[in-house]
């Protein structure tokens, strides 16, 4: 990686700098840009952007220059079990290793990547959304004498912000996250990965239901709202296509519209395909006579003069239900 000069912070370097990195895009390539356009203003010689599991607790890396693999595993890994994390996420300024105190020169990320890599500068800038979501981090070694400069640092705390934002995959008001909603990333593969703290993955997990709505969404490239039954519960999902190629989806669980019971939402989803009473018994595993009931309930419930407008209102609801529950 060819570092930037310690000489001074070009104010008109780093404006093109700072453009450059808003325009990134969330993914790899996006990301590796980011570390390229940041060797501009700051002089490393190794960097990763890795991004924060809130479910699992760990970091994953986003992108990196010079790291070997080893390396990174361990900073994904046991970084946030160090003392200094604490004190690294609550500053939210940059952190320089002479920063580290001699009583806390110990674990994994000094005796597996630090002393035997030789770092011996280093550089650590925690990442947060506009929204102050912790996001991640960038981390900055170097093995040369030289101290990182105080312009480096200061470019690099200046440009957080813009830095923190490519990283965030909820970074337009489109995908912000609003108040109760948990949002997870459907992968173009099969991968879910959790945003947010207490998402669960397992409900957009290869096989289910909101696997196959998310995959539809990448697909088609259009947003989609869908009520999701499953589990025993009933979630609002917002589903917009990622610029990864995945599907970003932001979800909260709520209770089932118009007091219906889950099993009428059941019903309900199967009216749109125009199956009779018996093939929809057949389908759930019980008498007609028991649909014909269920029916009569969600007209009422619904106001609903025939079972065509019911099935209109699942469709407009995008109700969908995972059997795999």
């Amino acid at each position: 990686m060819v570092a930037a000069s310690d000489e001074g912070l070009d104010p008109a370097v780093a404006l093109r700098v700072r453009a450059s990195i808003a325009a990134a895009t969330p993914d790899r390539p996006g990301l590796g840009r980011v570390l390229f356009e940041l060797s501009r203003v700051v002089a490393f010689e190794h960097a990763a952007l890795t991004r924060f599991d809130p479910v699992a607790g760990v970091h994953r890396t986003a992108a990196s220059v010079g790291y070997p693999p080893g390396a990174l595993e361990v900073i994904d890994t046991c970084l946030h079990s160090h003392p200094m994390f604490t004190r690294l996420r609550d500053d939210r300024v940059p952190m320089e290793l002479a920063e580290v105190p001699a009583t806390a020169r110990s674990g994994p990320v000094f005796e597996r990547v630090i002393v035997p890599l030789g770092y011996r500068q280093g550089l650590t800038q925690p990442l947060y959304g506009v929204d102050g979501r912790y996001l991640g981090m960038l981390n900055m070694s170097g093995t040369a004498g030289v101290p990182f400069s105080r312009s480096s640092i200061t470019a690099l705390a200046l440009l957080a912000d813009v830095v923190g934002a490519a990283l965030d995959p909820c970074r337009s008001p489109e995908t912000a996250v609003d108040p109760g909603e948990s949002v997870v990333l459907v992968g173009p593969g099969s991968g879910v990965h959790a945003v947010t703290e207490f998402a669960t993955p397992r409900l957009f997990a290869a096989g289910t239901a909101g696997f196959r709505l998310a995959r539809s969404v990448a697909e088609s490239g259009c947003p989609r709202d869908h009520l999701l039954l499953a589990g025993g519960e009933v979630y609002r999902t917002r589903m917009r296509p990622a610029r990864s190629g995945g599907t970003r989806v932001a979800y909260r669980r709520i209770d089932p519209p118009h007091a219906l019971t889950l099993r009428e939402l059941e019903v309900l989803a199967l009216l749109p395909a125009g199956g009779s009473n018996a093939r929809i018994a057949a389908e759930l595993g019980v008498e007609p006579s028991t649909i014909a009931t269920h029916i009569e309930r969600i007209l009422r419930k619904l106001n609903a003069p025939n079972r065509t407008v019911a099935a209109t209102t699942a469709v407009r609801w995008g109700l969908e239900v995972d059997a795999a529950r």
